[in-house]
This record gives C-alpha cells, sequence and structure tokens, in this order.
C-alpha cells in the first residue's frame, strides 16, 4: 500500500498494534531509528532519496506483523506472587490487631479501622504499582525537597510522633531519588549526596524520632557505600567508598566527643539491663524479658488469654504497680507470642523476610538503575523495620518501631504504597532503560533481517 512506503507511515502502522501505551515511544523511536540507518544504507549506494527509503520500509518488513511481534513481547509484566503476598500478610495483620485489642477499644470499632487500612492500603499499593517510575526520576529533586516541606506542617498541627512515623518511610526513598541525581557528578556528586542527608536527619532529631532517625541513617548509608562501590559517581570505587565511611565514622566520633550520644548509651544500657535501673525506665523491657523466659514452641490460648499480658499482673521494682502495656501496637509480636508460641511468630517474621528477600533479589537484578535504586530504597526501608520491630518484641527496648504490614493503622497504607512502588519497576521491566539512547536488548527477538542483496 503506497501509505507504507514512507517511514512515519510505516511507524504509524506499527504503533496501532502496540496496545501499552507507555511502551509505544520507546518503541517507535528505536524502530525510527533502524529504519533511518537502513535508508541511510541505501542512499550510500547511490539511491534516490525516495527509493531509499521505500527500499528500507520494505526491507523491515509488514508493519502489522512487526507491530504485532512488539506488542507480544513489550506488554506489563504482573507481579501477582508479591502483590498477593503482600495482601495476605496485611488481613494477617487485620486478623491480629482484632484478636489482640486494646481492652479500651470496642471490637467492632477496632475491625472497622483495621479493615480500613487494608482497604486503602491496598487501593495505594495498586496505584503505586501503575505508576511510571521514570517520572520519579525525572523530577528526583524536587520531590526530595517536596519531601521536606511535606514535613512542616505535619510538624506544626498534627500530633508529631504519629504522623511522622508515617514520613519518616518516605524520607529513605526521597534520599536515594536524591542520590541518583548526583550519579556521574563526581566527588562534588558525592558530597551534595552526602549533605542531602542532613536536613532528613535533622528533622528527625527534631521530632525526636530514634527509629525514624534510625532508619534514615542506617539505609542512607547503606544505599551511598553501594552507590559508591559501583562507582556510579565517577571517582573511583574504592576511594568513593572510603570516602563515605570516612565520613560517617568521622561524624560518629564528632557526636561523642561532644556527648550527643550520651542519652543514646544510657538508652542501650537500660535496654541490655532493665530490672537495674532506679528509676523504673525499663519495665516494657523487664516485662517482655519475664515473659520471654518461659514462652513455648506452641501454646493453646485464646485471645482473651493472650490479653493477660496488658494486665501488668507482676510488680516492677520496689513494690510499685505499673499501668498496663498495650501489646497491640508496637508490641503485637511478642503479644501473638504469648498467645501461640514463638512458632507463629517466627512464621511471621519469615514470611516478611520472603517478602523482602524476594524484591531484593528481583530489584538487583534490574538493568533500569532508578529502578534499582527505588526498589532498594524500600526493601531497607521496610527490612530496618522488621529488624528494629523483632528486636524491640524480644526485649530489647530502645525505642518504639511497629512491625511492617501487619500493625493495622496507616502505616500499613504507607508500606503498601511503597511495595507497589518497587513492584511497578518489575512490572515495566521490559521496556525499561536508563536513557533514551540507548538500545532495546529485545530487538532481537523481532528476527527482522537487516541484510540486503
Amino acid at each position: 500500500m503506497p501509505e507504507r512506503k514512507t517511514i512515519a507511515a510505516y511507524l504509524e502502522a506499527v504503533q496501532g498494534q502496540i496496545r501499552w501505551k507507555r511502551a509505544r515511544p520507546l518503541l517507535v523511536r528505536e524502530l525510527e531509528r533502524h529504519l533511518e540507518d537502513q535508508r541511510d544504507d541505501f542512499l550510500k549506494e547511490g539511491k534516490a532519496p525516495d527509493e531509499a527509503e521505500r527500499l528500507a520500509v520494505e526491507d523491515m518488513g509488514d508493519p502489522v506483523t512487526v507491530g504485532t511481534e512488539l506488542d507480544r513481547i513489550h506488554r506489563p509484566r504482573p507481579q501477582w506472587g508479591l502483590l498477593g503476598l503482600t495482601i495476605v500478610l496485611a488481613a494477617v495483620g487485620v486478623f491480629l490487631r482484632v484478636l489482640f485489642r486494646r481492652p479500651y477499644f470496642r471490637q467492632d470499632l477496632v475491625l472497622m479501622r483495621a479493615l480500613a487500612s487494608l482497604g486503602l492500603g491496598t487501593a495505594a499499593m495498586l496505584g503505586m504499582y501503575f505508576l511510571d517510575v521514570s517520572r520519579l526520576v525525572r523530577h528526583a529533586r524536587a520531590l526530595y525537597i517536596g519531601t521536606l516541606v511535606m514535613t512542616v506542617p505535619l510538624l506544626r498541627f498534627v500530633y508529631p510522633t504519629y504522623s511522622f512515623s508515617l514520613m519518616s518511610a518516605l524520607y529513605p526513598l526521597a534520599y536515594v531519588l536524591w542520590l541518583y541525581s548526583f550519579r556521574g557528578k563526581g566527588w562534588k556528586g558525592l558530597l551534595l549526596t552526602i549533605l542531602g542527608g542532613m536536613p532528613l536527619a535533622a528533622v528527625c532529631c527534631l521530632i525526636p524520632s530514634a527509629s525514624g532517625l534510625f532508619i534514615l541513617l542506617f539505609s542512607g548509608l547503606a544505599a551511598t557505600l553501594y552507590a559508591a562501590g559501583r562507582d556510579w559517581f565517577g571517582v573511583g570505587r574504592w576511594k568513593g567508598a572510603g570516602a563515605v565511611l570516612a565520613v560517617a565514622f568521622g561524624l560518629l566520633a564528632f557526636l561523642f566527643l561532644k556527648g550527643y550520644l550520651n542519652s543514646f548509651l544510657l538508652r542501650v544500657m537500660i535496654a541490655l539491663r532493665p530490672e537495674l535501673e532506679p528509676q523504673h525506665r525499663g519495665y516494657m523491657g523487664w516485662v517482655l524479658k519475664m515473659f520471654w523466659e518461659d514462652v513455648p514452641p506452641l501454646r493453646s490460648a485464646g485471645g482473651e488469654a493472650a490479653m493477660s499480658i496488658n494486665a501488668g499482673a507482676r510488680v516492677f521494682g520496689g513494690g510499685q504497680e505499673f499501668r498496663p502495656i498495650d501489646f497491640s501496637h508496637d508490641f503485637l509480636p511478642a503479644s501473638m507470642a504469648v498467645a501461640w508460641g514463638w512458632v507463629p511468630l517466627a512464621l511471621l517474621l519469615a514470611a516478611l523476610a520472603a517478602l523482602l528477600l524476594w524484591l531484593l533479589v528481583k530489584g538487583l537484578r534490574q538493568s533500569y538503575l532508578p529502578g534499582h535504586f527505588v526498589v532498594l530504597a524500600v526493601v531497607l526501608t521496610l527490612g530496618f523495620q522488621t529488624l528494629f520491630s523483632a528486636v524491640l518484641n524480644f526485649g530489647f527496648v530502645l525505642f518504639s518501631a511497629s512491625l511492617p504490614l501487619v500493625v493495622g493503622n496507616f502505616q500499613t497504607v504507607v508500606d503498601m504504597a511503597l511495595i507497589g512502588l518497587a513492584l511497578s519497576v518489575f512490572r515495566g521491566n521490559s521496556i525499561a532503560r536508563e536513557g533514551p539512547g540507548r538500545p532495546i536488548p529485545q530487538r532481537k527477538r523481532l528476527r527482522i533481517k537487516f541484510e540486503y542483496q
């Protein structure tokens, strides 16, 4: 047909067969590059411009066949396994939240809130799942600044501790996007990357939020070391990694010498030996260790029996009775273990670890570097949340930390949204590339011959 004898008409016919809108621009641009190369080869042979373009189009093959093959190869890759596991873990959280409810909350109210968090979390996860990650990368620095700006009204008008526990889960992602925006910028880029973590850390200290601060510091250090170790700043692997470690240890030494770590070291001592703290600030740690002394692998007990933890029946220090501990939020895993034994809790932690490991392995295999970093930020954030929660529930009470996905409040929504963002990277991996100028490896699967007689 005459309309297929020009490159523009050929490309229009091809893209009409590609149903994934996000894939069309990249695939059409790549195909246009091939056609132009073919046309230039014919021009070098002395062909007229119109004839060279016609021969290039004919040599490429039928546009409907080419477009159909591209549509078959480049489709969104559903992540049903990871999506399903995330929803199941969040649903388990709903069950646990209702079973080990706070004694002064109505059961129907707790159930309604838990189901609302599950519904909102699922919607947030699916919304982020269909997001184009490349849009985040294009506006990385603006998103970093926006995350800081969003914190201000929360600190001023909302209860700081609770609101910031939600915002702090976004800080590692904001920092990683900031980090990636300085890729290939040399020592200046590395310095600006490290400096970018300071405002975020300062906000954590102003709250104060120890869990948010440590999640940010550990995640940021791991991500920066990973980037420097792969020489993404262009200063050399060992030099970059050494500089990052030098800054980290130098800052730690400065804080120690100035006495800023005294309160933290006191917390560590209380967490290690809570029964020896004269002002009874180790009460929760003491109770947890007391219960862990006789928790069997399995135990047959109902929810009401498990709630005996909240009674605070034993006396802690000097004959003084303390108020009951709420084991339905940060201490939900401990309440679960006392009710059923430590095996069910171990299975829950193993399921969370499997989800995060699954995300990490798939993320490290990504060829699309921005997506690579997004997945790394999500895994580090949720991984440290899980680690800190496990340490807390086993009796080392250093700071508050909630187990991801199962806490049954708005933090579940944030956690599920982060997982959805990570899964969006895997969903679009068939077309995701580092830059528009890079070739698409899948083009070989078209079986198009570029030789001519």
